[in-house]
């Protein structure tokens, strides 16, 4: 079309030159038209001259690297257009070259970011970090320096890859050997790219490179800093830096990091930097290589930032977990249903249940309250937010074993201030209830005690006399039978007497316990044959039951016999002739709450009951007091002492009883030696 345009031009001019010369002479006419054609021509060529300017003028401010325009354009206009086209459309591939490079390295930055943000193990993020460097952006020679603030140094993991290898290895270094560029990156918090290495040479380590046989051109130090930190050493009174600045330690433009005793500091808001060079690559780093570790940096400082926090989180729960496993009271954590969520050391010691059996169990299965008629007191404070203190109950183990403990309650708030669950903390009462049973019967025996040393003495000796005098007079040959009748009922009813004030001594200062390992069912036996003509005489149905599990026990026998002996006895007489009386033995495996077991020790129950009369239940808390009876001439002593023995040997009695359908007595007994701190002595075996 352009050729088109300038024939037709031509031709109009010539047209009009021979129309010229019809009116004109031919030698005005042909240098007329000479001069037009040539104006024409200049300005036509003028014009496309301008026209190739302005094409090189915007593809000059168009281009990218490496494209390379003439600044004179030489030869026929056809060959200017196809340098260039030719020369656009080289570049053209090259940018085409490049977007294709940069999206597998924005795919590689996209799935080295989603490693680097989650991972938690600094080795991994190391590696992921060096997989996109080395692998995807392909720099040969790359640094991590990470800042060490428990040791106060930095450590820098370096990886060069060659041709047949690549070399790792690792550099620590103190803050008096940073210089150069990378220290004015360190303290300033910005990236420097060093374009020229021998204007700026790297820092180097003892002699160490960083890189050992770099063909380095050029540089670029990212520095690692936290996201949304400031430095607050500038306002800190108490920062080092300030102690360490000569003169005004508040001059303009002090920087955070000047003295090595800031790497410790929690302030300071660097984490480490990233070093790359353009060793063993054909190009020098430019804004683009900038721009890249700049985008990698921020992924990585998050990251490690993260990883950090996450450690401190870490210690801190961990912390947490040892303060509350190491509390002496137990801790049981429940949600608003009640379920155990946490359970500590102690806890699980009382309840002898796993962690595993404890989490998600019912906490009212666990901890029995007393009473257990109406709204338990744990779930009163979950709905009304309130708090409870000192509050007793049991705590029920995996054997069934009732244990005493006293609760503190408080509600467990979430963040939105709402109640989320209960904390309850308790402490174990068995010592505490144990110690006051026995504070209570000492207080017995005491008064006891006083009662016998006043009274005692007192009355043994009148009745010595009063058995003397009357022996004295059962002598005379001269007395009738009735007369010897009345004196036989008087010597016995000063022996019943006797007995009686020796029964007394014997409870206000019992003997030792002489502990032997002896078979249960010896003791049964020796028992029944001392009450076996009461049996007899009553035709009673005597019926046992023994464990076979049950072999041995340590006691002193020839107590335990007594008591057995006394239980039986107060069975028999309770029976009507052809009655009932049934002694049991078995491994105690817990159920009743008013028995406190000591800790890693088994319990032996034993139950001796009958089919007799029964006791009131008025009369039921009184059976253990002294000189309390319903017998005809009993003295009301021999429960009290059967409950002294048994507890003496730290164990417990107890009775139930219905009226006129019988009597149950149930004596537990520790089948092992005393508990720490209770008298033992070593006796010959009983005959």
């Amino acid at each position: 079309m352009y050729k088109v345009n300038n024939l037709i031009l031509l031709a109009v001019v010539y047209s009009a030159l021979i129309a010229a010369t019809l009116i004109l002479p031919v030698w005005v006419a042909i240098p007329a038209g000479l001069a037009v054609t040539y104006i024409i021509c200049f300005r036509k060529k003028q014009e496309r001259a301008g026209r190739i300017d302005k094409i090189k003028q915007r593809m000059i401010n168009l281009r990218s690297e490496g494209l390379v325009i003439a600044e004179k354009v030489s030869g026929v206009e056809e060959d200017v257009f196809y340098r260039m086209i030719m020369t656009l459309l080289n570049d053209l591939e090259r940018s085409a070259f490049k977007l294709v490079e940069k999206n597998i390295q924005l795919l590689s930055l996209k799935e080295i970011g989603r490693n680097i943000v989650s991972s938690l193990e600094e080795e991994k993020l190391i590696d992921s970090v060096f997989d996109y460097l080395v692998r995807g952006v392909r720099y040969k020679e790359a640094a991590v320096i990470l800042l060490r603030k428990k040791q106060g140094r930095f450590q820098a993991i370096v990886c060069i890859e060659k041709a047949t290898r690549v070399i790792r290895k690792v550099i620590n270094f103190s803050f008096d050997e940073v210089n150069g560029a990378i220290y004015k990156s360190l303290i300033t918090g910005k990236p420097y790219l060093i374009k020229d290495v021998n204007m700026h040479p790297m820092m180097t380590f003892g002699g160490d490179e960083l890189f050992s046989g770099s063909t380095m051109t050029s540089y670029l130090c990212v520095p690692l800093m936290k996201t949304g930190t400031e430095s607050v050493c500038e306002i800190t009174n108490e920062c080092l830096l300030k102690k360490h600045m000569k003169g005004d330690a508040e001059q303009p433009g002090m920087h955070y990091l000047q003295n090595g005793d800031c790497l410790s500091c929690t302030h300071i808001p660097l984490l480490g930097a990233i070093i790359v060079s353009d060793g063993f690559r054909a190009n020098p780093l430019t804004n683009i290589d900038q721009v890249t570790i700049e985008t990698v940096g921020s992924l990585v400082s998050s990251n490690i930032e993260n990883w950090l926090l996450y450690q401190d989180l870490r210690k801190e729960e961990v912390f947490r977990e040892k303060v509350i496993e190491g509390m002496i009271n137990g801790i049981f954590v429940i949600d608003l249903d009640g379920k155990i969520t946490l359970a500590n050391r102690s806890a699980r010691v009382v309840s002898r249940f796993k962690r595993e059996g404890l989490l998600g169990k019912r906490i009212d299965s666990v901890i029995i309250e007393r009473g257990g008629e109406g709204e338990s007191e744990i779930f009163r404070v979950l709905r009304e937010d309130v708090s409870r203190s000192f509050y007793e109950a049991y705590l029920k183990r995996k054997d069934g074993v009732h244990v005493p403990i006293r609760m503190n309650i408080s509600t467990l708030l979430g963040e939105d201030g709402l109640v989320e669950g209960a904390i309850i903390g308790f402490v174990d009462l068995s010592e505490i209830k144990r110690m006051e049973e026995e504070i209570r019967h000492l207080d017995r025996l005491a008064v006891l005690g006083r009662f016998t040393s006043a009274v005692a003495h007192e009355i043994r000796n009148p009745l010595t006399g009063i058995a003397a005098g009357i022996q004295y007079l059962n002598r005379d040959s001269g007395l009738n039978d009735e007369q010897r009748e009345n004196i036989s009922f008087i010597l016995n009813e000063v022996d019943r007497l006797n007995n009686i004030i020796t029964d007394l001594f014997k409870i206000a200062k019992p003997r030792k316990l002489l502990y032997q390992k002896v078979s249960l069912t010896g003791l049964i036996e020796r028992s029944l044959k001392s009450v076996g003509d009461i049996i007899e005489n009553k035709r009673i149905d005597f019926q046992k039951e023994i464990d076979d599990n049950l072999n041995e026990i340590e006691v002193d026998p020839d107590l335990i016999v007594q008591v057995m002996i006394n239980l039986i006895k107060n069975s028999a007489e309770a029976v009507c002739e052809e009655g009932i009386i049934g002694i049991k033995a078995t491994h105690y495996e817990g159920g009743d709450q008013d028995i406190m077991l000591e800790k890693e020790k088994d319990m032996v129950l034993i139950e001796f009951s009958d089919n007799g009369e029964g006791i009131e239940p008025s009369d039921r808390g009184k059976v253990f007091e002294p000189f309390f009876t319903k017998k005809k001439g009993g003295t009301g002593l021999g429960l009290f002492i059967s409950h002294s023995i048994i507890q003496h040997h730290q164990g417990r009695i107890n009775v139930t009883s219905e009226v006129c359908r019988g009597t149950t007595f149930k004596v537990y007994l520790p089948m092992t030696g005393p508990r720490k701190g209770a008298e033992i002595e070593t006796g010959s075996p009983t005959r």
